[in-house]
């Protein structure tokens, strides 16, 4: 199985699992044992505290500020880069997301311009205390 085939949400969990070990265990998994692996990996409980606006805009691939990070995560994957900003009074994480505008992988999200094979464009988010801040769209 490839992560393409499976329905959503559990494609979007796929996305955000922290390893290449998890990613393969879990497209191993039957259907009624995602969940519970899920749980384990604590990202059910991150799920469940999204919103219901949240978990639907996270599902339809939108994002706004004032959302949770984990949004972002679920609606577009892995980010392509993270770079953080500290300061003694606070710390933003920066997460640059990539998708793909033309080419045979056009509207996904990928780690790399590169695997579009043809036009991309960027999103940045802005991340302060596990919320959304900002959201750019680069070009």
């Amino acid at each position: 199985m490839t992560p393409d085939r499976l329905p959503p949400p559990d494609r979007q969990f796929y996305y955000t699992l922290p390893s290449a070990e998890d990613k393969a265990k879990f497209l191993k998994l039957k259907e009624t044992e995602r969940k519970p692996f899920l749980e384990q990996k604590g990202l059910w409980a991150k799920w469940m505290e999204l919103s219901p606006e949240e978990r639907e805009a996270a599902q339809r691939g939108e994002v706004k500020a004032g959302y949770k990070e984990f949004t972002a995560l679920m609606a577009w994957g892995s980010p392509a880069d993270t770079q953080e900003s500290k300061t003694p009074e606070r710390s933003v994480r920066f997460h640059t997301f990539i998708r793909c505008t033309s080419g045979p992988r056009v509207g996904r999200w990928v780690a790399s311009n590169l695997a579009c094979d043809g036009t991309s464009s960027e999103v940045e988010i802005a991340v302060e205390n596990g919320i959304i801040t900002e959201v750019k769209y680069l070009n």
